[in-house]
């Protein structure tokens, strides 16, 4: 990739991945434990495919035990399809499911990258309700109570974890109303990623324009392309 490649942590490409992610489905385990949690994530899935956009604000707490630090966040997601953008006030992550465009706003700069390479490097957002398709594991924890809701504990492994970034995904969610409240995901370097869901609307208008970058509207931008 060209060296110019922006040093952003990848928790902040792909904030908001995996906070709303319903969770993950192995067709072929076997053991009760996973039945369950199949059975529950079916559910989810099931409610999550009838919506034909989203819109989520959310906040994200970065703990990297390793450096001592702690960093707090709060965005918007938009989703329709394979398109996105997710608005952290300082950098604000386009895509229109071919390109992703990551804008800088302190740098004035807008790297533009592949989605394909994108997905490589973690979870892709367009994917948030159907991560449990892909080649993961799950476990049923039990029950957790999260801000005074009585939630369920689903834990997911990546199968061929050692290529991922992280190597845990833990879900809670409240089954009464089949919403994800709670995600954290479990880095592999030392550092963890709390998103919790603050608000949560599915079938909004959302123009086809918002997925693409329009750099009319950052006069001066810097375009820097690291596709290959």
């Amino acid at each position: 990739m060209n060296s110019l490649r922006p040093t952003l942590p990848s928790w902040t490409r792909v904030l908001a991945v995996c906070w709303t992610a319903s969770a993950l489905l192995l067709a072929t385990a076997t053991d009760a434990t996973a039945q369950d949690a199949t059975a529950l994530l079916t559910k989810l899935s099931n409610k999550a495919k009838t919506y034909t956009t989203i819109e989520a604000t959310f906040k994200s707490t970065l703990v990297d035990t390793r450096n001592n630090l702690r960093v707090e966040q709060r965005g918007t997601l938009y989703l329709k399809g394979k398109r996105y953008q997710i608005d952290l006030g300082d950098f604000v992550v386009v895509s229109d499911g071919v390109t992703v465009w990551t804008y800088e706003k302190e740098m004035n700069e807008c790297y533009i990258e592949n989605a394909a390479d994108m997905e490589q490097d973690g979870i892709d957002p367009a994917k948030l309700f159907t991560i449990w398709e892909d080649n993961f594991r799950s476990e049923l924890k039990g029950k957790v109570n999260i801000g005074g809701v009585n939630c369920t504990q689903v834990n997911l492994y990546p199968k061929g974890s050692e290529k991922r970034s992280f190597h845990t995904i833990q879900l809670f969610v409240d089954e009464a109303k089949l919403q994800v409240v709670r995600v954290v995901v479990k880095g592999r370097e030392g550092s963890d990623v709390q998103y919790d869901v603050t608000k949560f609307t599915p079938n909004v208008a959302l123009a086809d324009e918002r997925f693409k970058f329009n750099k009319g509207k950052y006069p001066g931008v810097k375009m820097v392309d690291n596709r290959l």
